[in-house]
């Protein structure tokens, strides 16, 4: 996916999110709902995250080799690290809220009002969802974009079966616990979704941090890097992988026989060889092949 594409379904997504947001910040202060003001500013700092990544985006399409000779994708596992940081607060923040709300008393609200507005944001993210789904693969921002909508019409799934149940309980001797209803989901929803801002984190901070790749690309790449080496009888080689938002960084070092001296369009010919069997690739690699007498310590 082209930049241009990219940055355009970002901006659907702000103003997708920045209308959820005004719903569910103007519905949850009329209903007095801390689940429902949770929903809507979960979608407004969506929108000022859309934003960073939109700007993100702009700016890694200028290139700069100048400054930036080796591309400006680290800025996409920044960017990432950020977005979940603002979300990891939010979440941190609402359920020191929600718990305070449970042990004093609860929150009053109308059950009715909290499942009609759940089922219009419940509807409305899964629509968003799919729509990014099926537009943004193959871009970690826009999958990072799909995973906020994704977060988003969980929420309201659950907001919506959580009011289903105070509305059932209204009508039960259990109605003394209809007040705890709206907290409780808060601290439910936080406590779930606490985990997805953590993980996304974890993964981009180890692209930064330069890990190593996923044992899937690993193994993929040595397994083809192995199998040219073993038809050129060479004698060793070492290998390493980093990955950074799209790029794949592959170093190789071939050890050669010292009988053996290669030419330079023998050299050539074995790195398009690798280009080649590496063309499966979901991530675009950069590949560096250095061929050498020297044993690797």
């Amino acid at each position: 996916m082209n930049n241009n594409n990219a940055q355009k379904l970002i901006m659907i997504s702000i103003i997708g999110a920045l209308a959820f947001a005004a719903l569910g910040i103007f519905w949850g202060i009329l209903a007095d709902s801390q689940m429902i003001q949770f929903d809507g500013y979960y979608s407004f700092i969506s929108v000022l995250l859309s934003v960073l990544s939109m700007l993100a985006l702009r700016f890694i399409s200028k290139e700069d080799e100048k400054r930036f000779p080796f591309g400006k994708e680290s800025f996409i596992p920044l960017t990432i690290v950020i977005k979940y940081v603002g979300i990891l607060m939010l979440i941190l923040i609402s359920l020191v809220q929600a718990l305070g709300a449970l042990f004093s008393g609860g929150n009053v609200m109308s059950m009715s009002t909290g499942i009609a507005y759940a089922l219009i944001s419940t509807i409305g993210c899964y629509a968003a969802y799919f729509y990014f789904r099926s537009r943004g693969q193959g871009n970690e921002i826009i999958s990072a974009e799909m995973n906020q909508w994704r977060m988003d019409a969980l929420l309201s799934a659950g907001v919506l079966a959580g009011f289903v149940i105070g509305w059932g309980l209204s009508f039960t001797p259990l109605d003394i616990f209809v007040p705890y209803v709206d907290p409780l989901m808060v601290v439910v929803v936080a406590g779930y979704f606490i985990k997805v801002p953590l993980l996304e984190m974890y993964t981009a901070l180890r692209e930064l941090l330069e890990m190593a790749p996923r044992h899937q690309i690993s193994e993929q790449v040595e397994a083809e890097v192995e199998s040219l080496s073993l038809r050129h009888a060479f004698e060793d080689y070492a290998l390493r992988l980093q990955k950074m938002g799209p790029k794949l960084y592959i170093e190789i070092e071939f050890i050669v026989a010292l009988e053996e001296d290669l030419r330079i369009s023998e050299q050539d010919k074995i790195r398009h060889e690798l280009k080649k069997s590496l063309k499966e690739l979901t991530l675009d690699p950069w590949i560096t092949v250095v061929f050498t007498h020297e044993q690797q310590k």
